[in-house]
């Protein structure tokens, strides 16, 4: 199915007032908890679907609006915890201001020890999916299971007790915590495929993928349309058996690159969008305008407009079941980035659908980030 955003809510039942409680009536009102909520510092949800459909939420948001939802929430995310850190990454001057960085944040973030020419950094953290919904302290709750998150390791306690942890091993000899090398626990396998690139798009009418402005030294812009098919065996934690998670994110991905101490390096900056259209296999069009101007994340920088999810969740039924095929999909945008035009925004279309529509497109915000 599709993918949807859930609205969540709490609800307690109301005490009759206007009467007398009868003794039969006399009984404690049940509190209804909602679907996301605070406890003890790290977000607790109902069920895995409430985890899904909030990551998909908080996607969607540019960091303002996720600062708002956690402060409404009384919530510390580990966003929140390491923005400071990636600032100061994003304002390093010189390679060897890099190397003293990463000595003083080795045990605080993750570098890529094994490839000396990524100077990337990243989360602390044994996964990339959940680090939306992660305290500082890479906790999070999914059903009674509370789950926490290290360098390299995925820990589940059954029973949510956080105590279980001041004796790991001992709880893990009994049964009541897990401890997996991986979030996700067998035959995880995920193919990010590129549909298209815009070569034909370029503005000075080149046909190359990297885009340059003519009378714009120094900065570059490229654009790709692109697919992210993942299949995955993962613990539900409702039915405590093994489920097939089947899915696919299509997206329009931008990297604004400048030449600096580092060569041609993608940087933080702010891309503006207009006027976009997309069409995925025979899902009507959608029309609508992004929220622009976007900042980029500090880590891997870059844009990303989320266009399209899809995904299924099956029992595990003791076969490796293939991944989906990729859709049809067209796309048209108007787009630019700070320091290469802004006020001058181009177009970059595909198309694998017939009629389907060009740019002047009416506002409808159906998918977003």
């Amino acid at each position: 199915m599709a993918a949807v955003i859930a609205a969540f809510g709490g609800c307690q039942k109301e005490e009759l007032t206007d009467r007398q409680l009868t003794e039969e009536e006399e009984q404690p009102q049940e509190v209804v908890q909602p679907d996301v909520y605070v406890e003890n510092g790290y977000l607790a949800f109902k069920n895995i679907e409430a985890v899904d459909s909030t990551i998909l939420l908080l996607n969607k948001m540019t960091a303002s609006e996720k600062e708002a939802w956690e402060n409404q929430l009384g919530f510390k995310s580990a966003r929140a915890e390491f923005d400071a850190l990636f600032e100061e990454y994003d304002k390093l001057p010189t390679y060897e201001a890099f190397l003293a960085f990463k000595e003083k944040y080795k045990d605080k973030l993750k570098f890529n020890e094994n490839d000396p020419d990524d100077y990337s950094i990243d989360y602390p953290y044994a996964t990339d999916y959940f680090i939306p919904v992660l305290n500082n302290k890479g906790l999070v709750k999914i059903g009674e299971s509370l789950v926490k998150y290290t360098k390299s390791e995925h820990i589940v306690i059954k029973n949510g007790n956080i105590n279980a942890l001041n004796n790991l091993e001992e709880n893990v000899e009994k049964g009541d915590v897990f401890v997996y090398p991986k979030l996700r626990l067998k035959s995880t396998y995920n193919e990010d495929d590129l549909i298209h690139d815009f070569p034909e798009d370029h503005p000075s009418g080149s046909i190359y993928k990297w885009h340059k402005i003519e009378g714009i030294t120094g900065r570059r812009l490229n654009n790709e349309l692109r697919i992210d098919r993942y299949r995955y065996s993962e613990y539900n934690y409702q039915t405590n058996q093994l489920d097939w998670v089947r899915g696919y994110n299509v997206y329009f991905k931008q990297r604004g690159q400048k030449n600096g101490w580092l060569g041609w390096k993608d940087y933080n900056t702010t891309y503006i969008f207009d006027d976009l259209a997309v069409k995925v296999g025979n899902e009507p069009t959608s029309e609508f305008n992004p929220y622009s101007p976007v900042v980029s994340p500090e880590v891997k920088p870059h844009a990303t407009i989320g266009l399209y999810w899809y995904v299924h969740r099956m029992p595990d039924a003791g076969y490796v079941p293939p991944l989906l095929s990729i859709p049809d999909v067209s796309i048209s945008i108007l787009t630019s980035f700070r320091g290469f035009g802004v006020d001058e925004l181009y177009n970059v279309d595909h198309t694998e659908h017939s009629g389907f529509p060009g740019t002047s497109i009416p506002y409808n915000p159906v998918p977003g980030y």
